[in-house]
């Protein structure tokens, strides 16, 4: 059984998938920005603070003696067109996403080379692999993720550490309503094309790939020997991979637009 901390444990995927490791047998610890009354393995971090991720890591080091697999699921979606986005609101969104990840990765891949055995499971979008429109945002932080973390993996090969990122689409997190977050300047070139599109992702949040279908893929990157860089977890990244790779670009680029924000279409006619 692994030693197990997962980011953003208060709500969502990170609250499931901390309850379905710690059932599996294995000693997870969850974490907030605040500390749970009652629940000594739920760390107060902000994954932020460089200094705080280094804390949580050592905290979870010093009680259990060792760390095998870190879970990076913290993070947001910022919703908006590039022309609504504030530079202050696209800096939040990669100190959260890219940076908040990062620094918690830096702050265990220590204990894993020492170790030269472990896990690193971020997870990451389908959105770090395709951009939408709305979330110029998200996709530079993901995409940044997503290069950061395969030059990372290539590191710590060599030592049997193994980083492998999810690249789901809508998850059934019940959340959908608070994780995505709408800019705070309106352009109404594209307000209501937006909007549209908010309304859509509650809806495909609601009927997502359910989460123990998340659970079920990280339960094999646990028990695998070599396990892979990236996971579709719903097939979304794969079927649009091909999608690319087979269409010109221009039918590409309408199916991407048409099947995540329509009204966008008619924008500028």
């Amino acid at each position: 059984m692994a030693t197990i901390l997962i980011t953003g444990t208060t709500r969502g995927l990170g609250r499931f998938l901390r309850e379905h490791l710690t059932a599996a047998g294995h000693t997870v610890y969850g974490s907030g920005r605040s500390a749970v009354a009652g629940d000594a393995r739920h760390l107060a971090l902000d994954v932020r603070d460089a200094a705080s991720a280094e804390r949580a890591i050592e905290a979870v080091v010093e009680r259990e003696g060792r760390l095998d697999v870190l879970v990076n699921n913290a993070g947001s979606h910022l919703l908006g067109a590039a022309t609504e986005t504030s530079e202050a609101e696209l800096r939040d969104q990669l100190e959260l996403n890219f940076f908040g990840a990062v620094n918690m990765m830096r702050a265990a891949v220590p204990h894993l080379l020492e170790r030269r055995a472990g896990r690193i499971i971020n997870v990451s979008s389908v959105g770090g692999r395709f951009a939408t429109p709305f979330a110029s945002a998200y996709a530079a932080s993901k995409f940044a993720l997503e290069g950061y973390t395969e030059a990372l993996r290539l590191e710590l090969l060599p030592f049997g550490v193994f980083v492998s990122n999810l690249s789901p689409g809508f998850l059934a997190t019940g959340t959908t309503d608070t994780s995505v977050v709408p800019v705070k300047r309106d352009d109404p070139r594209y307000l209501e094309a937006r909007r549209a599109v908010f309304e859509r992702m509650l809806v495909d949040g609601a009927a997502g790939t359910p989460l123990a279908k998340v659970a079920h893929v990280v339960d094999g990157i646990l028990a695998a020997r070599r396990p892979r860089f990236r996971y579709s977890v719903d097939g979304l990244a794969t079927r649009l991979t091909l999608a690319r790779l087979f269409s010109p670009a221009g039918t590409f680029e309408q199916l991407v637009t048409k099947q995540t924000a329509p009204g966008l279409l008619e924008v500028g006619s």
